[in-house]
Protein backbone atom coordinates (compact mmCIF):
# COMPACT_ATOMS: atom_id res chain seq x y z
CA UNK A 1 0.00 0.00 0.00
CA UNK A 2 1.19 3.80 -0.55
CA UNK A 3 2.81 6.12 2.20
CA UNK A 4 -1.40 7.70 2.15
CA UNK A 5 -3.01 4.45 3.53
CA UNK A 6 -5.34 4.86 6.21
CA UNK A 7 -4.76 1.69 8.75
CA UNK A 8 -7.33 0.19 10.92
CA UNK A 9 -5.73 -1.85 14.08
CA UNK A 10 -8.21 -2.96 16.68
CA UNK A 11 -6.34 -4.89 19.53
CA UNK A 12 -6.59 -4.99 23.48
CA UNK A 13 -4.25 -2.65 25.41
CA UNK A 14 -1.52 -5.02 26.01
CA UNK A 15 -1.64 -5.89 22.30
CA UNK A 16 -2.14 -9.92 23.20
CA UNK A 17 -5.03 -9.83 21.49
CA UNK A 18 -5.53 -8.60 17.99
CA UNK A 19 -9.54 -8.22 15.80
CA UNK A 20 -8.42 -6.43 12.74
CA UNK A 21 -5.67 -4.98 10.77
CA UNK A 22 -5.69 -3.62 7.22
CA UNK A 23 -5.91 -1.12 5.41
CA UNK A 24 -8.98 1.61 4.01
CA UNK A 25 -9.39 1.38 0.22
CA UNK A 26 -12.15 1.25 -2.53
CA UNK A 27 -12.00 -2.33 -3.17
CA UNK A 28 -10.99 -4.17 -0.05
CA UNK A 29 -10.40 -7.47 0.54
CA UNK A 30 -11.28 -9.27 3.60
CA UNK A 31 -9.03 -12.50 4.86
CA UNK A 32 -9.38 -14.84 7.71
CA UNK A 33 -6.84 -16.48 8.97
CA UNK A 34 -6.42 -18.12 12.31
CA UNK A 35 -4.72 -16.19 15.02
CA UNK A 36 -2.75 -12.99 14.54
CA UNK A 37 0.95 -12.94 14.56
CA UNK A 38 3.43 -9.99 15.42
CA UNK A 39 1.72 -7.48 12.35
CA UNK A 40 1.23 -4.10 12.84
CA UNK A 41 0.40 -1.42 10.78
CA UNK A 42 4.23 -0.41 10.49
CA UNK A 43 5.42 -4.23 10.57
CA UNK A 44 3.77 -6.33 8.37
CA UNK A 45 4.62 -10.09 9.37
CA UNK A 46 5.30 -12.58 6.14
CA UNK A 47 1.82 -13.79 6.16
CA UNK A 48 0.58 -10.38 5.60
CA UNK A 49 2.88 -9.43 3.40
CA UNK A 50 1.26 -12.22 1.30
CA UNK A 51 -2.34 -11.61 1.52
CA UNK A 52 -1.34 -7.72 0.52
CA UNK A 53 0.37 -9.25 -2.37
CA UNK A 54 -2.24 -11.88 -3.53
CA UNK A 55 -4.80 -8.96 -2.91
CA UNK A 56 -3.14 -6.75 -5.04
CA UNK A 57 -2.47 -9.61 -7.72
CA UNK A 58 -6.53 -9.65 -7.59
CA UNK A 59 -7.11 -6.15 -8.31
CA UNK A 60 -7.40 -4.60 -4.49
CA UNK A 61 -6.57 -1.75 -3.51
CA UNK A 62 -6.80 -2.51 0.41
CA UNK A 63 -7.08 -5.75 2.84
CA UNK A 64 -8.52 -6.21 6.51
CA UNK A 65 -7.43 -9.57 8.29
CA UNK A 66 -9.54 -10.99 10.69
CA UNK A 67 -8.70 -14.36 12.47
CA UNK A 68 -10.86 -17.05 13.37
CA UNK A 69 -9.55 -16.53 17.45
CA UNK A 70 -7.79 -13.35 18.33
CA UNK A 71 -5.11 -14.51 20.86
CA UNK A 72 -1.69 -13.29 18.71
CA UNK A 73 1.07 -15.94 18.99
CA UNK A 74 3.82 -16.54 16.84
CA UNK A 75 3.20 -20.24 17.72
CA UNK A 76 0.39 -21.99 17.63
CA UNK A 77 1.07 -24.95 19.51
CA UNK A 78 0.46 -22.39 22.74
CA UNK A 79 -2.74 -21.57 21.33
CA UNK A 80 -4.80 -22.65 25.19
CA UNK A 81 -6.46 -25.44 24.96
CA UNK A 82 -10.17 -23.74 25.83
CA UNK A 83 -11.64 -20.91 24.45
CA UNK A 84 -11.86 -17.52 26.30
CA UNK A 85 -15.56 -16.93 25.80
CA UNK A 86 -14.73 -13.08 26.35
CA UNK A 87 -12.55 -12.36 23.72
CA UNK A 88 -14.60 -14.66 21.33
CA UNK A 89 -17.43 -12.53 21.92
CA UNK A 90 -15.14 -9.24 21.46
CA UNK A 91 -13.97 -10.40 18.00
CA UNK A 92 -17.13 -11.88 16.63
CA UNK A 93 -18.03 -7.57 17.80
CA UNK A 94 -14.78 -6.38 15.92
CA UNK A 95 -15.57 -8.42 12.83
CA UNK A 96 -19.23 -7.26 11.87
CA UNK A 97 -18.77 -4.19 12.98
CA UNK A 98 -15.93 -3.39 10.25
CA UNK A 99 -17.84 -5.76 7.81
CA UNK A 100 -21.49 -3.39 8.38
CA UNK A 101 -19.50 -0.95 6.63
CA UNK A 102 -18.99 -2.67 3.28
CA UNK A 103 -22.26 -3.68 0.84
CA UNK A 104 -21.05 -6.64 -1.01
CA UNK A 105 -17.98 -7.38 0.69
CA UNK A 106 -14.91 -10.21 -0.84
CA UNK A 107 -13.92 -12.53 1.79
CA UNK A 108 -11.14 -14.96 1.44
CA UNK A 109 -11.19 -17.88 3.83
CA UNK A 110 -7.46 -18.77 4.60
CA UNK A 111 -7.02 -20.50 7.49
CA UNK A 112 -5.12 -23.73 6.69
CA UNK A 113 -5.55 -26.84 8.85
CA UNK A 114 -5.41 -25.66 11.77
CA UNK A 115 -8.44 -24.91 12.08
CA UNK A 116 -8.97 -28.50 12.97
CA UNK A 117 -6.67 -28.17 15.91
CA UNK A 118 -8.36 -26.52 18.52
CA UNK A 119 -11.83 -28.11 19.35
CA UNK A 120 -12.72 -24.36 20.06
CA UNK A 121 -11.87 -23.39 16.56
CA UNK A 122 -14.39 -24.79 14.05
CA UNK A 123 -17.01 -23.67 16.91
CA UNK A 124 -15.76 -19.92 16.70
CA UNK A 125 -15.90 -19.91 12.91
CA UNK A 126 -19.51 -20.68 12.96
CA UNK A 127 -20.25 -18.37 15.25
CA UNK A 128 -18.55 -15.47 13.01
CA UNK A 129 -20.58 -17.06 10.07
CA UNK A 130 -23.60 -16.74 11.50
CA UNK A 131 -22.96 -13.35 12.70
CA UNK A 132 -21.94 -12.55 9.10
CA UNK A 133 -24.81 -14.71 7.11
CA UNK A 134 -27.34 -11.45 6.45
CA UNK A 135 -24.44 -10.24 5.09
CA UNK A 136 -23.79 -10.24 0.71
CA UNK A 137 -21.17 -11.94 0.84
CA UNK A 138 -18.74 -13.33 -2.00
CA UNK A 139 -16.44 -16.04 -0.18
CA UNK A 140 -12.69 -16.62 -1.91
CA UNK A 141 -10.57 -19.28 -1.53
CA UNK A 142 -6.90 -19.55 -3.41
CA UNK A 143 -7.35 -23.07 -3.15
CA UNK A 144 -8.65 -25.96 -0.75
CA UNK A 145 -6.12 -28.52 1.27
CA UNK A 146 -6.39 -32.42 1.47
CA UNK A 147 -8.26 -32.15 4.76
CA UNK A 148 -10.75 -29.94 3.23
CA UNK A 149 -9.95 -26.46 5.03
CA UNK A 150 -9.31 -23.44 2.94
CA UNK A 151 -5.39 -23.06 1.82
CA UNK A 152 -3.63 -20.69 4.34
CA UNK A 153 -1.74 -17.90 2.40
CA UNK A 154 1.58 -17.63 3.75
CA UNK A 155 2.35 -21.11 1.50
CA UNK A 156 0.73 -19.50 -1.56
CA UNK A 157 2.18 -17.85 -4.57
CA UNK A 158 1.95 -13.68 -4.97
CA UNK A 159 0.07 -14.19 -7.96
CA UNK A 160 -2.31 -16.62 -6.83
CA UNK A 161 -5.90 -16.65 -7.87
CA UNK A 162 -8.89 -15.88 -5.56
CA UNK A 163 -12.13 -18.29 -6.60
CA UNK A 164 -15.15 -18.83 -5.19
CA UNK A 165 -15.67 -20.90 -1.99
CA UNK A 166 -19.22 -22.60 -1.28
CA UNK A 167 -18.72 -21.40 2.62
CA UNK A 168 -22.49 -22.91 2.97
CA UNK A 169 -20.79 -26.43 2.30
CA UNK A 170 -17.95 -25.86 4.00
CA UNK A 171 -19.55 -24.63 7.33
CA UNK A 172 -21.52 -27.95 7.49
CA UNK A 173 -18.49 -30.00 7.41
CA UNK A 174 -16.96 -28.33 10.35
Amino acid sequence: MDTKTVWIYVNNQDNSIRYVLGTKGKKTLFCFGINPSTATPDKLDPTLKKVESIAKHNGYDSFIMFNVYPKRDTIFDNLEQSISDVEHIKNIEAITKTISEYTKPDIWVAFGNHIYDRDYLPVCFKDIYSKLSKQNIRWLTTGINKSGAPKHPLYQKKTSTLIDFDMAAYIKTL
